[in-house]
């Protein structure tokens, strides 16, 4: 069995292309602008990204930066306090110290440890023990440097410390401030919690300083993560992480320690920050698109509507009545298609119920007038009005012996001489044949007898075919309404079966029903 696609009409057609039309660039909109922000958004998250990873350098700079120059400032201006020793004793000395220390938030210790006797330690009194041990690897910050930055350590209690180490000015020994990296620690962490990111802090040999996993000092394993050791200062790494999850490594390095800063960002989360957006966006462009299917919904109704009444009137055109105009009042195509339309109705009109010898309204057109006439004259209290129907008396005769062309022009004339000797508002129609019908508004019997007297007397002094007299005889029954018929079908037949009575009483003469 073959399956047959159903035909589309005009409407269905208009309207799915309107639609389509709307749907076409609207999906190509979406695509761009689903594009567009998925790009805007891994742009923001990168630059929130790296705005962090600078206030993160920046406290790095602020904190250890301050810790090297106070270290470097310890190992030249201690020896000199203690060589006051015999005028200050060792309390006044660890007092110094002491104030000192209190002075900085983020330093814990202040050790000095001479190469002969015992060291001099100063701490504040809710900090442990120190966590950094001076037999850890140092990394030399600079060759410009004399102090020592120590590997980060854990504190008993939990907090983040490195150690900074510098050797006394007269080389008698070492002076070392354990330093605080909660601060550091603390805007990492909220970083990284906005962010959504994990944070990573390691040091320039790969091992761990901060971790989400990792403990401090273990070395960084994966060998996506020690990637960016071997890049440049700055820049994006892309990883898959442990969980097969697509990512990137944004980091940078701090130029005072060496050490690398990144956060990890997942593509789920950059995809996930761009959703909010994507669904906002896409609610206002399918509210936008359902308005504007509505309004070319309407659109199209009311683009079609004239073409629906074109169809109406080419169905009553169908039926008969050609005398259908459509309106032409505005200046638009519709306009200008609908004066041609009454146009060509006109000419249809002019053609299809016109008589084609004559000139004369045919049978139909005349039927039509009559019933109009009919009508109107009811309409206004049965106002009387005559039918007339006429035959040429021996027209077949004629028409016979002289040829069909010859009995044309007699017709032809009988309807000019007919039409000028009953004017306007008298109609003249050619039922068919030798055949005329004739309607007479407004008679009564002295305009009736007036008339055909008329006719009688036209036709008998004869009509000019082809430059001869031709004298003309007519047989004419008259119906008289309303008293010979209510209808058009009964006056008409009154009148005919008054021709006929002519007709029988030796034509040439004039019978009233």
């Amino acid at each position: 069995m073959q399956l047959v696609m159903p035909r589309l009409g005009l409407r269905h057609k208009f309207a799915l292309a309107v639609t389509l039309s709307m749907l076409i660039p609207t999906s190509l909109v979406i695509m761009i602008a689903y594009q567009l922000i998925h790009s805007q958004t891994d742009r923001a998250v990168t630059q929130r990204i790296d705005d962090n990873l600078y206030l993160i350098n920046q406290q790095i700079d602020s904190t250890i930066g301050a810790a090297i120059a106070d270290t470097d400032w310890l190992a030249r201006v201690f020896p000199n306090e203690r060589n006051n020793t015999n005028t200050r004793g060792r309390d006044d000395l660890e007092d110094w110290l002491q104030s000192f220390l209190l002075r900085h938030e983020d330093y814990s210790y202040i050790i000095v440890r001479p190469s002969q006797g015992a060291a001099l330690s100063v701490q504040r009194s809710s900090e442990p023990a120190a966590a950094v041990s001076l037999g850890a690897s140092a990394l030399s910050l600079s060759a410009s440097y004399t102090p020592t930055l120590h590997q980060p350590a854990r504190s008993s209690n939990g907090k983040l410390e490195t150690a900074i180490t510098a050797p006394l000015k007269d080389g008698s020994g070492v002076v070392e401030i354990v330093v605080s990296l909660n601060r550091i620690a603390q805007l990492a962490q909220l970083a990284a919690a906005e962010l959504e990111s994990p944070f990573i802090l390691a040091d320039s040999a790969g091992n761990v300083i901060m971790h989400p996993l990792l403990k401090t000092g273990q070395p960084l394993h994966d060998s996506a993560y020690r990637g960016m050791l071997g890049f440049a200062n700055q820049g994006i790494y892309p990883i898959t992480t442990s969980e097969g999850t697509a990512s990137k490594m944004i980091f940078s390095t701090n130029k005072e320690t060496d050490w690398k800063l990144a956060f990890i960002s997942s593509d789920a989360a950059r995809h996930s920050s761009a959703s909010a957006l994507i669904r906002s966006f896409g609610f206002i462009v399918g509210l936008a698109l359902l308005i504007g299917l509505f309004v070319s919904a309407l659109l199209v109704n009311l683009v079609l509507r004239p073409i629906r009444a074109y169809r109406e009137a080419f169905l009553r055109m169908k039926d008969g009545d050609l005398a259908v105009t459509m309106p032409a009042h505005s200046r638009d195509e519709w306009g200008r298609l609908a004066s041609t339309f009454n146009q060509m109705t006109q000419s249809m009109q002019s053609f299809a119920l016109s008589d084609p010898l004559t000139g004369l309204p045919d049978r139909r057109r005349m039927m039509q007038l009559l019933e109009r006439h009919l009508r109107s004259s009811k309409e206004r209290g049965g106002q009387p009005f005559a039918i007339w129907f006429i035959d040429v008396d021996n027209f077949k005769q004629l028409n016979d012996t002289q040829g069909h062309a010859y009995g044309d022009d007699v017709v032809r004339q009988v309807a000019l001489e007919l039409q000028r000797l009953m004017p306007a508002p008298n109609v003249v129609a050619r039922f068919g044949g030798d055949e005329f019908v004739i309607l007479m508004p407004a008679a009564n019997d002295l305009s009736l007898r007036a008339s055909t007297a008329k006719l009688q007397d036209r036709f008998e002094r004869g009509i000019n075919i082809h430059g001869e007299l031709l004298r003309i005889q007519l047989s004419i029954g008259v119906s008289l309404y309303p008293k010979d018929g209510a209808t058009t079908e009964e006056l008409l037949s009154s009148a005919d079966h008054a021709m006929y009575r002519a007709k029988r009483k030796g034509k040439n003469n004039v019978q009233f029903h």
